[in-house]
């Protein structure tokens, strides 16, 4: 009876051991999987890449201008990356200078612009005007130029 007992006991410790390695051996096989489908996420987001922008021209010469009048410009540009292109935010140097563009998704390829009115009103001499443009781009930020002359009446 104690040998029948012993090995129950015994059959019984194996069974145990096979199902405590088991499941570690799953567990680790999980955490690999993780590690893959982490590994995959990133391979999956550089393949999709990001959107890009570029512009025709980052720099635009208006000439000269009289004191008092108004100039616009188009910057024009078109997504050349492979996600949609957002224009966050565009911030110019001075008041004198006001951005109009328009937030909707610029979809691969597509072209958008963004429109900057210069008031020379009490301006005088060279000017040079900055217009900071942030995007969803991986280098989301995008520097762009008006500048030209005033010229006093």
């Amino acid at each position: 009876m104690k040998n029948k007992t012993m090995k129950n006991k015994n059959l019984l410790m194996m069974f145990a051991l096979c199902a405590s390695i088991a499941t570690v051996s799953c567990a680790g096989s999980g955490n690999n999987n993780n590690q893959q489908q982490a590994a995959e996420t990133v391979t999956t987001e550089d393949v999709n890449g990001y959107p890009e922008i570029k512009f025709d021209t980052a720099v635009y010469n208006f000439g000269k201008i009289l004191q008092g009048e108004q100039t616009s410009y188009d910057f024009k540009f078109r997504n050349t990356g492979n996600k949609n292109l957002i224009i966050q935010k565009v911030e110019t140097s001075c008041g004198c200078t006001v951005p109009e563009y328009d937030r909707s998704p610029v979809s691969p390829n597509g072209t958008g612009s963004i429109r900057v009115r210069f008031d020379s009103n009490g301006k005088s001499g060279t000017q040079y005007k900055t217009i900071k443009v942030t995007t969803n781009c991986k280098d989301n930020i995008f520097d762009l130029v008006i500048t030209g002359e005033v010229v006093v009446k």
